[in-house]
Formats: structure tokens, sequence, C-alpha cells
């Protein structure tokens, strides 16, 4: 029987809700009333409600304020509030406080009833769902012994061709496994295991583990027999006896059916996707650990095939080695055109790449994994050489390579490093106006500053602290011309100046705007006015 109390500062509220409805109908009781949320909370607290119909405003303590302090010790208690039209302020905050529902006053019947209905189906719902993870909980202790599971992995992993020894070793543990019998391997594995368990209690993950083996071992003994059993966290293996008449035939429609039953129970409990790689049959029961090879070669498929599905073993026999030139000189060009800021240039290159290794279907994952994390490391030197590096930058980064290391299909990959990589575009594109300005700026103050100096594009690079090619890029886009030839104006424009006023030789005035050597000046001079340096004073000193 669940227990109801009523809270709200109007006795005929009070009165009508507790007799408007026959509780015992729905197993629900109404074990007290208060009249503020002072008493609501104190009867709260003596009789541990199930259900609370409260007021919202009310004198002294209202319903938000006992609702909230009700929370903290009764969390699961379901909370319906009362207001009226003029309450809305108050209804806002209320809301907040994950009530099931609301009623506005004057209370209609049928909106009242629809409420307990609503508040009945949740509260069997959790009952359902508690007796269930009990059920559950409760067969997790009858889990396979520790010599059987020992001995299966040993099977599927080293294999033995002796067959006494493994015959003694069935006698031993009570198995029923023929040694002669034709055997196959399948393997369920959880998709982006890592990511899931992460988000886990270590309970529902050793709860999620066994039933997941218990539902697997229920149709191998309907349908052939065999065991189930964790090899690794998120991997579970079946080792299936194929029937003498059936042979191979039973696998196909047996995987639609473990499917089905496998995503039905999930489904209840949380969300997760399942990858099952079906091996070749072995001969007896010493060649296994062939089969189970051939089934984890299958589930790796799932790198092009996708993830949450079954995936036979021979579903890679058409394959072509990667060409790493063509991979190599799609790297290179990433990283040339991130400095363009160009989107869709850089997805029609990752969807290039990611074709190229998609088509090959000869590279494993780890191959794919290493040249994802080329792409990063690109686009991580572009960051530092191009100086857009900051400790945000640096945490989102650390958090993307992290990120990628736990994805396991080519289409996964993809999406991640798009994203990724257009939101430094965006960066770089958000940037790159104001720096420029800057930068630009600071060239030329430098270039004015020191032109008479023996000034190179490599002493600039540095006192701006960027690389010498994004310098000479930058300042081209910006200004049209390129450092030298902005540095060589600068120094003709002085040796104008110093022609018209003053005295000097031809030698100091070289000496003065950064050339050792009169003879190159005099041929600089020459290319930029369109004179000689004597012929221009001679002209402005007449």
């Amino acid at each position: 029987m669940y227990k109801l109390i009523i809270v709200d500062d109007e006795f005929s509220t009070r009165n009508g809700l507790a007799l408007c409805i026959n509780w015992l109908e729905y197993g629900i009781e109404v074990v007290g009333e208060a009249e503020n949320g002072t008493k609501g909370l104190a009867l709260a607290q003596s009789c541990r409600p199930d259900i609370v119909l409260t007021d919202v405003k009310m004198p002294g303590m209202d319903g938000i304020e006992m609702v909230r302090r009700l929370r903290a010790d009764m969390p699961d208690t379901k909370i319906v509030f009362i207001s009226g039209y003029d309450d809305i302020a108050y209804l806002k905050s209320a809301m907040k406080m994950d009530a099931v529902d609301y009623i506005l006053k004057p209370v209609n019947l049928d909106e009242l009833t629809a409420v307990v209905e609503k508040i009945m189906d949740m509260s069997k719902r959790e009952e359902n769902r508690k007796d269930l993870l009990q059920r559950m909980s409760a067969k997790l202790h009858q889990s396979i012994p520790l010599l059987r599971e020992k001995f299966f992995i040993q099977l599927i992993r080293d294999g033995s061709p002796d067959r006494t020894q493994i015959e003694k070793r069935i006698g031993f543990l009570e198995l029923r496994l023929p040694f002669d019998a034709a055997y196959c391997a399948l393997i369920i594995r959880i998709d982006n295991a890592i990511a899931v368990f992460e988000a886990m209690s270590e309970q529902s993950t050793q709860l999620i583990s066994f039933a997941i083996q218990n539902i697997c071992q229920e149709l191998v003994d309907r349908h052939a027999s065999g065991y189930a059993f964790e090899n690794r966290r998120g991997e579970y293996v079946l080792i299936i006896a194929l029937p003498e008449m059936l042979g191979e035939d039973i696998l196909l429609p047996f995987v639609e059916e473990l499917t089905t039953s496998l995503n039905g129970f999930l489904k209840r409990l949380v969300e997760l996707h399942l990858t099952i790689g079906i091996g070749g049959t072995a001969a007896h029961l010493g060649q296994l650990a062939e089969s189970y090879h051939t089934a984890e070669e299958a589930i790796e498929r799932k790198l092009f095939l996708g993830r949450n599905q079954a995936v036979m073993f021979d579903a890679m026999a058409a394959r072509k080695d990667v060409d790493y030139r063509r991979i190599n000189e799609m790297l290179a060009a990433i990283a040339s055109v991130l400095k363009t800021e160009d989107a869709n240039q850089i997805e029609q290159l990752l969807d290039a790449m990611f074709r190229e290794l998609s088509l090959s279907r000869g590279i494993g994952y780890k191959d794919c994994q290493r040249i994802c994390l080329q792409v990063l490391l690109v686009a991580s030197q572009f960051l530092s050489e191009f100086g857009l590096r900051t400790d945000l930058q640096n945490g989102e980064e650390s958090e993307v390579w992290e990120q990628l290391l736990k994805l396991e299909t080519l289409d996964e990959m993809s999406r991640h490093l798009k994203h990724y990589l257009f939101s430094i575009c965006r960066q770089v594109e958000t940037k790159s106006f104001k720096k420029a300005h800057d930068v630009i700026g600071e060239i030329v103050r430098i270039i004015g500053e020191r032109y008479a100096e023996n000034l190179t594009i490599s002493d600039i690079a540095q006192q701006v602290y960027l690389a010498k090619t994004y310098i000479c890029l930058l300042f081209k886009q910006e200004t049209g011309e390129t450092i030298n030839e902005y540095i060589t104006r600068v120094r003709m424009e002085k040796a104008r100046e110093l022609l018209k006023e003053t005295d000097k030789k031809l030698a100091d005035v070289s000496q003065a705007i950064g050339y050792s050597e009169p003879s190159y000046f005099t041929k600089q001079f020459r290319k930029y006015a369109g004179m000689k340096p004597s012929e221009y004073r001679d002209i402005h000193r007449r």
C-alpha cells in the first residue's frame, strides 16, 4: 500500500482531495493532512509517505521550501503541486523541484485522476526495474567457476593439439565438450566499451556482464551445446559445438535470435550496442583458437562496416594494401589548407583519406588509429607554429586525443576529426583579422627601427615569435608586397631623404640605411628611383 499525505492551508481543499477519489482502489492510503509546510514536513518525516499532494503557496513555510527539505531525506517521494491561477511565479519555482505534475485550483477530478494514474504507472515501472535488478543481482553470484573460465580462455587464445590433456581437463571440470565435434567461436563485443563502462558503477557493469552471459548460455543450450564466458571486459565469447546434422547452417538463425534477445534485454536497462564476430569452423576442440582468431578478425571489420551488427569471418576477403604515399600527401595537404581556414577543403581531404582507408580493407585498426593521430599532430603543429595555442586549446586538444583512442569505426573517426579541424578553422577565422593587423603593425615597427641594421626575415620572425613562412605569407596577403620589398622601400625612401638634405658621402648614406656595399646600394637605388644616387642628389640640390 502506498502512503499519501495532503498539505494545504485550506481545509476544504484538504478534505475534498481526501474524499473525491477512492484512493484504496489505487492501492493508496491517505495517512495524514497538514495545513502548512512546517507541519507537512514534520508529518512526512514521521510517516515517510510515497506521495505528497501540496499547495505551492502557504503561510509560513510554503510548499516549495517544504519539498526542498523533504527531498534531502526522501528523494524517491512523488510530489504533485497544487496551485491557483495567480500563483504562476510560485509554480515555475515549484516545477524545478522535479515534481511528477501540478494541478490548478479548483481541482478537476479528471485531471487529478490522470495524475494519480501517472504516479501509479511510474511506481510500477520503478518496482519492475528494481525487481529485475534484484533478480539479476541474485544470479550474479552464480557465475562460471574460475577454473572453467581459465580453461575456456586457454582454448581460444592458445589452442592445444594434445587431445589427452584436453579431455583430462574436460572430465575434471565436468564440461560437455566432446573433442571430435565441429566447433565455432562467436565474439560479442560491446561497442565503445571503454566509454560505456566509464559512465557506469562497478555493480552495474558486473550486472550487465552477467546478464549477457546468461542470455547467451540459455540460447546455446536451446539450439546446440557449448558455453558462454567473458574473455575480457566488454568482450564475451561463445564456444558452440555444431550439431552433426546441421553444422554451420544453424549459425545465421542462431545469431539473429541472439541479437534480438540481447538488444531486447539491454534496452530495458541501458542503451548499449553490440557487434558480433562469427569465426570459421574448427574440425575439433584443439583447433578452437583458429576459429576464435577468425572471429576476432571479423569483428575488427566494424572499422569499415560500422558497429551494431554481425560480421562473418570471410567479410574481409576482398582487400588491398593501403597507399601510404597517398595518405602522406593528404596529411601534407591538410597542413597547408589549415593555413587558409577553408573548412570545405579540409572536409574534402578527410573524405578522400578515409575513402582510401575504407577501400583498402587491408589496414588494421591500430594503423587507422595512428593515421588519425597523425592528423591531430598536424593540427597541433599548426596551432604552435602560428601562435594560436592557448590553455583552453591545450585542454581541448588533450580531450580530442583521448576521445579518438576510444573510437572504433572509420565513420566515427572521420566525424571526430572533422569536428575538431572545423573548430580550428573557426578559431583561426575569428582571430585572423585582429592577429594579422597586430602582426603587420609589429613588423612595420621593427623594420622602421632596425632598417639600418643587417636585418633579416629570421630576425623579424624571432622578435614577433612566429614562423618565417607564416609572417611572409601574412605580410604578402595583407600588404600586397613581400617583407623584403617593404624593407627595400623603407631604405630607399630614407636614402632619398639623406641625399636631398645632407652632404653625406654615398658610402655613408649606404651604411646609414643598412647596406655595407655602396655598389649594391647604387644598384638598388637605380632600380628603385630610375637613376643613380649621385644623379638624384644633383637634381634635388640645384
